[in-house]
C-alpha cells in the first residue's frame, strides 16, 4: 500500500473507536459475535496460516505468489503474506478467502557482514527469529548466492529478514519497495540503494497504471533494467482495506512524533488515540523502529488503532554478568541468558565496554535457541539484589505451586505481597485471580524480585 496522506477528522475516528471497543479485533469477546470481514498483513507461521495472532483456515483460500496460483503446502514459516477473509468473534480464529505471498527482494548476495547482506542494493539484516530454508544458517550463505528474502523495512529502510531462502540458479531478480528519485536521470528511479532503468518495452501493470515517487511497486529485473513493474496500490486492490473494515498490520514504526498521533506501520498510516490499548508495552515505548502490530478499523484511509501490540515483549532491568567487545559488543549475559547485540540494536547512554555489574535495561525478543535478541539497551544504575525486573510470555505455570516459567526462568510468586499483584489495567487482584488469568504463550507478565540459581523470588507481579 502507498502511505496515505488523507485529511483526517479526529472526532470521526474517536466515534469509530468508541463504537467498536471490545469487539473482536485481536482481543476477543465471548465468541458469540458473527465473523467480521478483515484484512491482515504480516509474517506468517504454519498451522493453517497464523498471522498477527489469528489462525486462518486456508483450505478454501485462493493462494498466489508471483502472480501464480499456489496450494496451501507452498506456505512456509517466515513468509510475508496478505490475508483477506473473516475473523471470528473470539479474535483468534478465522477463514482466509485470499492469500498473497510477497517477498521483499530476490537476487544475488553482493556482500555480507556480521549479520547483514546486500541484495540488489538493499541492506538485509537477520536475527535470531529469521527462518532459513535450503541453507543451514546465516554462516553458510556466501556472496554470489541467489536468495529470496521476506521481511519488513524499518524506519531506516533496512529489511529486517523474517525468512531467507537459498535458491538455485536461474531465479528471476525481483524487488519491492518505495519509489524515489524517479526520472532524475531520464527513465530511471531508485528503490533503496538500487538505481533501476526502464524503457518502452517495460510492462507496467495493471494496464494503464502509472507510478511516481512514494508509490510502492514490485519490479522484475534483468540486471538493472526493469522488465515488468507492478503498481501495488492498483495490483493489490483486493487487499486495500475498505472504509470501516477490520484491519491488522505488522511492521516497524516510522514517522513517529508522539502519542496520541499518527505514524506509519508497513507503509500504512496509523493513528493512536487516548483510548488505544497497548499490549506488551506502554505508550512511552512507541518510537521509530519499534516492531508492532496495529489493529483497528479503517476511517478515511487511516487505521484507527484500537490496540497496539509490541512484538519485542522481553524486558529486563538487571546487571550485566559479562560482555564482549569494546567498540560495540556482540553479546552480554544477564539473568543467566545470552543477550545478542545485533547491528540494529540501539545502545543508549552505554559506556563501552560494558562492565560486569553495570546496570542495563534490555528490551528484545526470544529466539528459538533460548537467547534474546536485543532491540534496545539503555544504561541504568546498578540494580539492587531484590529489584531485578523480567518481562516476557509465560511458557508454563503451576497454579498449585504458585510458580511460572518466563524465558526459561522459574518465577516463585508465592512470595508476593497482596498489594503487589496487578492485572493488565493496573488493578489489584488476588494471587488466585492472577493465575486464573494466565494463558500459556500468550500472557505477558512483568515480575520484580531477587534472582539466584536461575530463579526469581518475586515481590511484585503484573500482567502486561
Amino acid at each position: 500500500m502507498k502511505a496515505k496522506n488523507n485529511m483526517f477528522i479526529w472526532a470521526a475516528m474517536l466515534a469509530v473507536v468508541i463504537a467498536i471497543a471490545g469487539c473482536g479485533s485481536g482481543g476477543g469477546d465471548n465468541g458469540a459475535s458473527a465473523p467480521a470481514a478483515a484484512v491482515s498483513i504480516g509474517t506468517m507461521a504454519k498451522g493453517s496460516v497464523i498471522v498477527n495472532g489469528v489462525r486462518f483456515e486456508d483450505s478454501g483460500a485462493a493462494i498466489s505468489a508471483d502472480d501464480t496460483a499456489k496450494l496451501p503446502a507452498f506456505l512456509e514459516d517466515g513468509m510475508t503474506v496478505k490475508v483477506k477473509g473473516t475473523i471470528n468473534g473470539d479474535g483468534l480464529t478465522g477463514t482466509a478467502e485470499k492469500i498473497e505471498v510477497e517477498n521483499e527482494v530476490r537476487g544475488p548476495i553482493s556482500s555480507k557482514g556480521a549479520d547483514s547482506l546486500i541484495v540488489l542494493g538493499q541492506t538485509v539484516v537477520v536475527d535470531g527469529a529469521t527462518v532459513f530454508d535450503n541453507v543451514a544458517n546465516f554462516a553458510a550463505l556466501n556472496a554470489g548466492a541467489e536468495v529470496e528474502v521476506h521481511g519488513q523495512r524499518d524506519a531506516n529502510n533496512v529489511i529486517r529478514a523474517t525468512r531467507v531462502e537459498l535458491l538455485g540458479a536461474g531465479a528471476e531478480d525481483e524487488l519491492k519497495g518505495v519509489v524515489s528519485e524517479k526520472d532524475v536521470v531520464p527513465s530511471t528511479f531508485k528503490i533503496g540503494g538500487l538505481l533501476i532503468s526502464y524503457d518502452a518495452a517495460t510492462a507496467i501493470l495493471p494496464a494503464g497504471a502509472t507510478f511516481g515517487n512514494g508509490d510502492i511497486i514490485e519490479v522484475h529485473l534483468s540486471g538493472a533494467l526493469a522488465t515488468r513493474i507492478e503498481v501495488e496500490d492498483v495490483e493489490d486492490a483486493d487487499f486495500d482495506p475498505a472504509e470501516g473494515l477490520e484491519f491488522e498490520v505488522e511492521g516497524f514504526v516510522s514517522g513517529f512524533s508522539g502519542h496520541p498521533g499518527s505514524f506509519l506501520v508497513n507503509n500504512q498510516q496509523v493513528r493512536t488515540l487516548s483510548g488505544t490499548r497497548f499490549e506488551g508495552g506502554i505508550p512511552a515505548d512507541l518510537a521509530n523502529n519499534m516492531k508492532v502490530e496495529a489493529e483497528g478499523h479503517m476511517t478515511g484511509g487511516i487505521l484507527a488503532a484500537e490496540k497496539i501490540t509490541f512484538k519485542d515483549t522481553v524486558r529486563m532491568e538487571t546487571n550485566a554478568e559479562t560482555a564482549s567487545g569494546a567498540a560495540k559488543p556482540t553479546s552480554l549475559a544477564a539473568l543467566g541468558k545470552t543477550v545478542v547485540i545485533a547491528t540494529t540494536t540501539e545502545l543508549n547512554n552505554i559506556s563501552l565496554p560494558i562492565a560486569a555489574g553495570a546496570g542495563v535495561k534490555v528490551r528484545g525478543f526470544l529466539n528459538d535457541d533460548g537467547s534474546i535478541t536485543a532491540t534496545r539497551i539503555d544504561s541504568t544504575n546498578a540494580v539492587n539484589p531484590d529489584r531485578h525486573i523480567l518481562q516476557g510470555p509465560v511458557s508454563s505455570f503451576d497454579n498449585g505451586a504458585r510458580t511460572m516459567i518466563i524465558l526459561g526462568i522459574t518465577i516463585n510468586a508465592a512470595t508476593v505481597e497482596a498489594d503487589e499483584i496487578e492485572d493488565a489495567n493496573d488493578n489489584l487482584i488476588s494471587l488466585g485471580q492472577f493465575f486464573a488469568s494466565l494463558t500459556v504463550d500468550r500472557t505477558i507478565v512483568k515480575t520484580r524480585g531477587a534472582f539466584a540459581g536461575g530463579a526469581i523470588s518475586a515481590n511484585k507481579i503484573e500482567i502486561e
